[in-house]
C-alpha cells in the first residue's frame, strides 16, 4: 500500500468520493452516508473484515460488474479513496476521539441518520460477534438508538413529527453509540490483530520439530509497533489497534 492510499481524504476528496458513489447504478449501492456507517461498525468490530469482502456490499455488486465502473481507471481511483476514507475514521478517532457520522440533511417526514444507521447496521451483519450482547447493554443506551434509527426495531418509528432538537438528540446518540462501540471491542480488536499478525508469521520459520528456532525473540507487544497494523487500515500498529489512546474505556 502506498503512501497517498493512507492519507486522510480532503472535503474535496469527500465530494468526490460522494459523486462517484452516486453514479453507480447498483440498486443496493450505497451512498456515502451509508458507506461510512458501514465503515464505523467494521471499524469498531473484533472481527477483521477484508474489502473483498465489504466492497461488493458498498458497490452494491460484484465490483468488476459494468454496473460499478465505467472503466479500469475509474475502478482504481474510486477504491482508493474509499480504502483512504477508511483511513479518514481512523485519523478522526485518533486525533478526537470521536468521529462525527457523515450524514445529509434528509427532506420534511424522513428519517435523519437512516442511511447511516442502515450502514451500520449492514457492518454488524457482517461481523456479528458480541454485538447482540452489547446492544442488550442497558447501560449502553445510546447504541440502541443506531437500530431504532435503521428501522430494525419499530418500523413506525417517529410517530410524531421531528423537531430539531430530536434530529441533534438522534445524530449525537449515533456519534455516541459508534464511540461507545468502539471502546468496548478495543481488548477483543487489539487481541485479534496480534493473532493475525501471527498466524501471519511464515511456517518456513519453523524449525523441523514446529518450534521457532531459539534465536527467535517475539517482540513485546505482540505485534511491533512500527509494523502495519493487521487490521488493515494502512496504519503503523501503534497509531491504530495499539495505540494506547484508542484502547481505554470510556
Amino acid at each position: 500500500m502506498n503512501a497517498a492510499s493512507t492519507n486522510p481524504l480532503t472535503e474535496a476528496e469527500i465530494d468526490r468520493l460522494a459523486e462517484r458513489l452516486n453514479r453507480i447504478k447498483n440498486e443496493n449501492a450505497l451512498s456515502l452516508e451509508g458507506m461510512d456507517g458501514l465503515f464505523c461498525a467494521l471499524i469498531a468490530s473484533p472481527e477483521a473484515v477484508l474489502p473483498s469482502t465489504y466492497l461488493p456490499v458498498i458497490l452494491g455488486g460484484d465490483p468488476e460488474s459494468e454496473d460499478c465502473f465505467a472503466n479500469l481507471d475509474d475502478a482504481n481511483l474510486t477504491v482508493s479513496l474509499i480504502i483512504r476514507y477508511w483511513n479518514s475514521i481512523i485519523d478522526d478517532l485518533e486525533r478526537e476521539s470521536i468521529h462525527p457520522p457523515y450524514v445529509l440533511e434528509v427532506e420534511p417526514g424522513q428519517v435523519p441518520g437512516r442511511a447511516w444507521a442502515r450502514g451500520f447496521m449492514r457492518g454488524v451483519a457482517l461481523a456479528p460477534s458480541g454485538w447482540k450482547e452489547l446492544f442488550q447493554n442497558e447501560e449502553e443506551g445510546d447504541l440502541i438508538v443506531i437500530p431504532l434509527v435503521a428501522g430494525e426495531i419499530d418500523p413506525d418509528w417517529p410517530t410524531t413529527p421531528f423537531t430539531k432538537r430530536m434530529e441533534e438528540d438522534v445524530l449525537m446518540s449515533l456519534a455516541v453509540g459508534f464511540a461507545r462501540s468502539y471502546r468496548h471491542f478495543a481488548v477483543a480488536r487489539r487481541e485479534g490483530a496480534e493473532a493475525a499478525f501471527a498466524d501471519a508469521l511464515d511456517d518456513e520459520d519453523l524449525d523441523d520439530d514446529g518450534y521457532y528456532p531459539d534465536t527467535y525473540v517475539r517482540p513485546e507487544p505482540k505485534v511491533g509497533r512500527n509494523e502495519p497494523c493487521p487490521c488493515g487500515s494502512g496504519k503503523k500498529f501503534k497509531k491504530c489497534c495499539g495505540s494506547p489512546e484508542l484502547n481505554v474505556g470510556l
